[in-house]
């Protein structure tokens, strides 16, 4: 497991190094509009209770 990386070729590595930042920025941008709904949500007074 130590190794894994220095075996892997470049491509491969490259290949890594995309797919962690899209995943980064997926769910970094789509953390805020959760974040939003979240409060939106959460931050309305309810009608029903006094």
């Amino acid at each position: 497991m130590k190794t894994w990386y220095s075996n892997i070729t470049k491509a491969q590595k490259t290949f890594l190094f995309t797919i962690s930042v899209l995943l980064i920025l997926v769910y970094g941008i789509g953390l805020i509009p959760l974040a939003l709904l979240t409060y939106l949500q959460l931050g309305q007074p309810n009608p029903n209770q006094l």
